[in-house]
């Protein structure tokens, strides 16, 4: 049986999850947390659950959603961390896009030597855990979705939120890109999928297509 364990991080609400199995087997996605006591709560969930990490997946590279990444390839060493080649390639660094907002913070970026790239339907396997990569642009030029449909999921970053959204006026951002995304990309999924977005509540690919004023 698959899980999903979410977790509210730093100081824009985003959300960071823990996708694991029976077998142990674990994800992080977008590892959001911004200080030592949210790194203390991702940390303790993963050892009282005796799960063993395999990858961090990043939906993109946006600041508020990598927070945490740099703790997490340093406290598990085996872990490597996923992307979109675009997010690094036609985007500021995530510590340099923490700046353009006038935050002042400590932040350590992804070293690309951990980063593996992620391609449009690339299969991706950790242990049993299986996920189905969709490319999804218009809130950033690389973001992705990761799609297990054994469970019935997808992780679909900042790009659908339950009845909104995602910004298209950041970095590589763009409306009609997004919207494409969405209809292309995830509403091509069962009406039954549950979405896990990078901020706010869950909903279903069915519920979007029904209720979603920018898609109606």
């Amino acid at each position: 049986m698959i899980r999903v364990k979410k977790f509210v991080f730093n100081s824009v609400a985003e959300n960071t999850y823990v996708v694991y199995n029976d077998e142990k087997d674990a994800v992080i996605i977008d590892c959001g947390c911004m200080d030592d006591h949210e790194q203390k709560l991702l940390k303790t969930f993963i050892e009282d659950n005796h799960l063993c990490p395999h990858a961090l997946l990043n939906t993109h590279l946006h600041f508020d959603h990598t927070w945490g990444a740099a703790y997490v390839l340093q406290q598990w060493p085996q872990i490597q961390a996923y992307a979109h080649r675009y997010e690094v390639e036609l985007m500021p660094l995530p510590s340099r896009q923490l700046a353009m907002f006038g935050i002042s913070d400590r932040f350590s970026d992804i070293s690309t030597d951990r980063l593996h790239y992620v391609e449009d339907q690339d299969e991706i396997s950790f242990g049993k855990l299986k996920f189905q990569v969709r490319y999804v642009p218009g809130h950033s030029p690389g973001h992705v979705a990761f799609y297990c449909s054994e469970a019935g999921i997808v992780f679909s970053g900042d790009v659908l939120f339950r009845q909104d959204i995602g910004r298209a006026d950041l970095w590589g951002g763009n409306l009609d890109t997004l919207l494409e995304s969405i209809r292309n990309q995830l509403f091509t999924l069962p009406d039954n999928t549950i979405v896990y977005s990078g901020h706010g509540p869950e909903t279903t690919i069915q519920y979007e297509k029904q209720f979603n004023p920018y898609l109606i």
